[in-house]
């Protein structure tokens, strides 16, 4: 006994084109994610207004890979962002090329060396991430939609 079913071959198509169709999806959905999370990445970097303010929140980008878009990054890359994010522990700070260490803004002078206390972790990227789950999920959530409403 043969069983005909209605549409077979609009489905067989679909499913065919389904692997072109989910790489699609799935960029934009990865595109829209990075853009997300580099936004409020941002918007939660900390900024020191008196050593050029904002230079960390400058730094941090997002960028597809573009060899199986199927992949992006998202980083800062002013040099000192790991410090802020993990935080330091304390530590010699030593002069280099001056005769002793000062800070301008303040006009506090400390000498040849000093015993820095270390810093608490700012993990702003983390926050980022956290703070956008919801949203991120959601462009996936679409993507797949998408994806089944194309096959039907």
């Amino acid at each position: 006994m043969q069983v005909k079913i209605e549409g077979l071959d609009r489905f067989k198509a679909a499913l065919e084109e389904a692997p072109a169709l989910t790489i699609v999806e799935v960029s934009k959905a990865i595109q829209k994610s990075l853009i997300t999370i580099a936004t409020a990445a941002k918007k939660e970097a900390p900024v020191n207004k008196g050593f050029g303010g904002g230079t960390l929140r400058q730094k941090i980008t997002s960028m597809p890979i573009m060899e199986t878009r199927l992949r992006g990054r998202i980083e800062s890359q002013a040099p000192y962002s790991t410090y802020v994010e993990e935080g330091t522990r304390p530590h010699k700070i030593r002069v280099k090329n001056k005769k002793v260490l000062a800070n301008r803004r303040t006009k506090q002078f400390f000498g040849e060396e000093v015993n820095h206390p270390g810093t608490k972790p700012n993990p702003f990227m983390q926050r980022a991430v956290d703070k956008t789950k919801e949203k991120v999920n959601g462009f996936f959530s679409k993507a797949l939609e998408n994806i089944t409403k194309s096959l039907t």
